[in-house]
């Protein structure tokens, strides 16, 4: 395990670590990571809403709207909400998916998940976003990636999930962790994780696969100024 001596490793860190060696290899992680915080202090909740689209005439299909209109999830005017109860969340997720934002899996300091609200701060915005991260502690972002990706493939993939992270203001002010499962080992992925995090990193083997971990505190740490794969 590599990490920085000047910035103590997080408990979630080590939690991560622990749970990632320990688990079946049967078990898709990318899953049911939330699970296995159940034996931690931590709350963890997968595909936790960090933004929702913010009108009517954003949403293009037809389909769309009448599911919007129909299920009252936007006022008289055609806009939506600041806050929606748990389960017309978990309806938008799975019958909605391209007009609500979710991370991976979302921390908090407590075993109490907080319940999002959403504001937008111009007329015109796309989305509502996540208006407080009181009480959260960390976005985890998992990807799969293969023996034989590049690293360009790799630093495409971490850098896509960090744009659309940072663009949800609040979401910089919390830890960041990457989760990397590879079925076999791609030395690619440690190069990437290094550029981006630095010394905070490490690599967890189980069975025949390796789990490499990155980690930001917070988000808005991570420099995206330099490229492994610099554009052409």
């Amino acid at each position: 395990m590599e990490t920085s001596k000047e910035h103590p490793v997080p408990a979630y860190i080590k939690d991560i670590e622990s749970l990632l060696s320990s688990h079946t290899t049967l078990i898709d992680v990318k899953q049911s990571l939330h699970l296995f915080f159940n034996r931690t202090d931590y709350g963890c909740v997968k595909d936790y809403p960090v933004a929702i689209v913010h009108e009517s005439k954003r949403i293009k299909e037809k389909e769309m709207q009448e599911y919007f209109t129909s299920n009252y999830l936007l006022n008289e005017e055609g806009f939506s909400y600041e806050e929606y109860g748990k389960d017309d969340l978990e309806h938008m997720i799975h019958h909605a998916p391209n007009y609500i934002q979710t991370v991976g899996f979302m921390l908090s300091t407590s075993k109490e998940m907080p319940h999002p609200t959403f504001f937008n701060k111009f007329k015109g915005d796309y989305w509502k976003k996540i208006q407080s991260v009181e009480g959260l502690e960390a976005v985890i972002d998992m990807s799969t990636l293969t023996e034989e990706a590049s690293s360009c493939e790799v630093e495409d993939e971490l850098r896509s999930i960090i744009r659309k992270r940072k663009e949800v203001h609040q979401l910089k002010k919390l830890g960041f962790v990457w989760i990397v499962e590879v079925n076999g080992e791609n030395r690619n992925v440690t190069t990437v994780m290094k550029h981006y995090f630095n010394a905070n990193n490490l690599t967890v083997k189980n069975g025949r696969k390796t789990y490499y971990v990155g980690w930001s505190i917070p988000l808005k740490d991570i420099n995206m100024r330099y490229f492994v794969c610099p554009p052409a």
